[in-house]
Formats: structure tokens, C-alpha cells, sequence
């Protein structure tokens, strides 16, 4: 088998009164580039390169001006030797951000193709699945725009996700502490203590003052506490995890195996959060994993984007390991976005639906998804 063309598709839709806030700035739009890899054999791959606040466009254009060139003729079996050689060819000045976020979407693209070839979903190619359905918490809870009352907003999103039979739901925080603290109480109150809470910063505070957030914050049960301080401020993570009786998280803004091994063998987190989509794609994150393993540090990925990300990451939860392997595991988490995406469900004919707190996994070939092409053809800006 030989690839034989790679094809990107950039969409974008304005969310307009949707817009939503959270510590770094207001997110007026949803975009995401997609790949597709075709080959002499009819079998087609797709993959997503993870978008926070880069264009997406600029991920397409990596994919399709940098990499697709370069693996024209080669087998997509040779993901590990295909991976090497992109990484490599733009070592020099992308190690990270969008450069490997692009190579994500080809690797996961290639790992779909093969496991259409072998009829068998990745997750049997990377080793068999630990779970078959997971355990999902609401991403949400961001700063609505337009509306008179953020706090009360919040606190009737929180309580719809308690009415859909979400048991675990994140806020988002950096605001300043004062206002944080307000939003986290109402919630809190709202909701009940038999829910679970995170809150996730996004790197908004320094070292100090997330410290002092913390302390104020655990009568409040909160579960973890995401990205407290900024991504390069490994030491900053390990003071505030050091002083900290609230769980501390982080990796959504690392890549590579290079970039988590800092934070793995200094145990700069309770829990590492690896994007699949943005971290290097299956064969990378699969390093990261095993890395992780060795020293026992939980990875619970972070998820964001559409339906293709999605699914490559259930796919990707099927194989985490336990951590560490024992009689009775624990019952990891998996990210849920259900901030708003006017296309998320719309690129593929499957649909994700939580049955009872849970997705299940797909256990088709592959990524287990189709793309609707029609849907995808028509609405790419690019």
C-alpha cells in the first residue's frame, strides 16, 4: 500500500451571541483542519490537528505545503519511520505548537488507514482496549457573553449538566481570584457536594497567587485544578502542587515526548493531560504514555475539537493503562466538550451520544467514523 494524495480541509464557522470567554480571551469562532490521506488501495485515513486560538489554516497549510509532499509513495504502515522523518525535517524551528499539531492530524490519519486495512479498530492495534466505554466529565462553564448575570449563567449551564446525568463537570477560572472564587461558590452550591468539580485556569496566575487560590478553594472540594500557571514554568507547577491538597493538571500546551518528559520525571503533575490531536498524534502519544506509566503518573487526555478528535480519542482511552495496575483501578475521566460547536457533530455521519455518564467506544475499523463529505466539501473556507 502507497499514499497517494493527502488532501486538508479547513472549517470556521463565527459563533456570534455563542461567543464565550475564558482567562486568555473571548472565543468568537469555531475552526478545525482536517486531513485526509488517500492510497493505491482505496482506503482513506482522516485526521484533526488540535486549534485553541492559532488559525487553523496555518495547521492545513504545515500539512499540505511541509509534510504532504514528503510522504507521497511511502506505505502508511510506516507511521513510527514516517513520524521520525516529519519531525525531523522541521526539528530546526518546530518542536511545537502547530507544526506538531499538523504531524498529529497526518499520524492520526495514517493509524486510520490502517486499521482499515486490518478491519480492526485502533485500539486492537495499539494493544487491546483496558475499558470499553468512558467515564465522561462536561467541559463547559465558560464566561457566557451578552447576558446580565455571569454567575447566575453559570450556575443554570452547571445545573443542566446535573439534569443530563453528567456526574462531573469543569469550570473555567482566572478571572482573578475574587471573581473566581465567586463563580466556584455559586456553582458549588447550585450543583451539590455529590458532584464532581474541577476548575481549569488556563494558565492565568504565577506560582503565588495560584497557591493562594488553591488554599481558598479546597473547602470547596475541588477535584483538580488545571494548568494553574503558565506551560514553561515547570518549577512553578511544582510549587504550587507542593502546597497545593487539590490535585494539580496540565500538558493541553505541551508536545512531544520531549516536552512531557520534564513534567513526568519531575512529577510537576498529579495528572498529565496530553492532547492527542496536538501532541504528535497515536505513535507519540503512546511514548508520552509509557513514559508516564513509569513513573506512575495518570494520563487523562484533554479532548477538544470535532467528532474526529473525539473519536481518536476514545480510541486512544481504550488502551491507557492503569496507574498503577491493581485489583480494584481507578475509573479515569474523559474529557466531554460541550461548549459551543456549531459543526462538532456534523462532520461525520456517526453521532456521540452519553448514555448514563458514559460514551461508548466504537469498536468499528479505524477510527470507527465516516466523514460526511458532503457536509465537509461545503462548508471549507479553504
Amino acid at each position: 500500500m502507497k499514499i497517494t494524495g493527502v488532501t486538508t480541509y479547513v472549517l470556521e464557522e463565527l459563533l456570534k451571541d455563542k461567543a464565550f470567554g475564558w482567562s486568555q480571551w473571548v472565543t468568537d469562532r469555531r475552526q478545525t483542519a482536517l486531513c485526509v490521506i488517500s492510497t493505491d488501495e482505496g482506503i482513506e485515513g482522516v485526521g484533526e490537528a488540535f486549534y485553541i486560538g492559532g488559525p487553523a489554516k496555518i495547521a492545513a497549510g504545515m500539512i499540505s505545503d511541509a509534510y504532504a509532499p514528503l510522504i507521497i509513495g511511502k506505505d502508511p504502515f510506516d507511521n513510527a519511520v514516517i513520524w521520525d522523518f516529519l519531525y525531523n525535517r522541521t526539528r530546526d524551528q518546530g518542536r511545537k505548537g502547530l507544526p506538531i499539531s499538523a504531524l498529529s492530524a497526518i499520524d492520526i490519519a495514517l493509524w486510520d488507514i490502517k486499521g482499515k486495512a486490518k478491519g480492526l479498530p485502533i485500539y486492537k492495534l495499539l494493544g487491546g482496549a483496558y475499558r470499553e466505554k468512558a467515564h465522561v466529565y462536561a467541559t463547559g462553564l465558560y464566561e457566557p457573553q451578552h447576558v446580565p448575570s455571569v454567575k447566575d449563567a453559570l450556575v443554570e449551564e452547571a445545573l443542566g449538566y446535573k439534569k443530563d446525568g453528567f456526574s462531573a463537570m469543569k469550570l473555567k477560572i482566572g478571572y482573578g481570584i475574587e471573581t473566581d472564587m465567586e463563580y466556584l461558590k455559586a456553582v458549588r452550591e447550585a450543583i451539590g457536594d455529590d458532584m464532581v468539580l474541577m476548575v481549569d485556569a488556563n494558565h492565568a496566575y504565577n506560582a503565588a497567587e495560584a497557591i493562594r487560590l488553591a488554599r481558598k478553594m479546597e473547602k470547596y472540594d475541588v477535584y483538580w485544578f488545571e494548568e494553574p500557571v503558565p506551560p514553561e514554568d515547570i518549577d512553578g507547577y511544582i510549587e504550587v502542587k507542593q502546597k497545593s491538597n487539590i490535585l494539580i493538571t496540565g500538558g493541553e500546551c505541551e508536545f512531544t515526548r520531549y516536552g512531557f518528559r520534564e513534567l513526568i520525571t519531575r512529577r510537576a503533575v498529579d495528572i498529565l493531560q496530553p492532547d492527542l490531536c496536538g501532541t504528535g498524534g497515536f505513535t507519540e502519544i503512546m511514548k508520552i504514555v509509557a513514559m508516564a506509566s513509569a513513573w506512575n503518573v495518570p494520563v487523562i487526555p484533554h479532548v477538544w475539537g470535532t467528532n474526529v478528535g473525539l473519536a481518536a480519542s476514545l480510541q486512544l482511552f481504550a488502551v491507557l493503562p492503569h496507574f498503577p495496575e491493581r485489583r480494584f483501578p481507578a475509573k479515569p475521566f474523559f474529557e466531554y466538550d460541550r461548549s459551543p460547536h456549531p459543526f462538532r457533530n456534523k462532520v461525520t455521519h456517526e453521532k456521540f451520544i452519553m448514555k448514563d455518564g458514559y460514551l461508548d467506544i466504537p469498536d468499528r475499523p479505524g477510527l470507527g467514523i465516516t466523514l460526511d463529505m458532503d457536509f465537509v466539501s461545503k462548508r471549507t473556507i479553504i
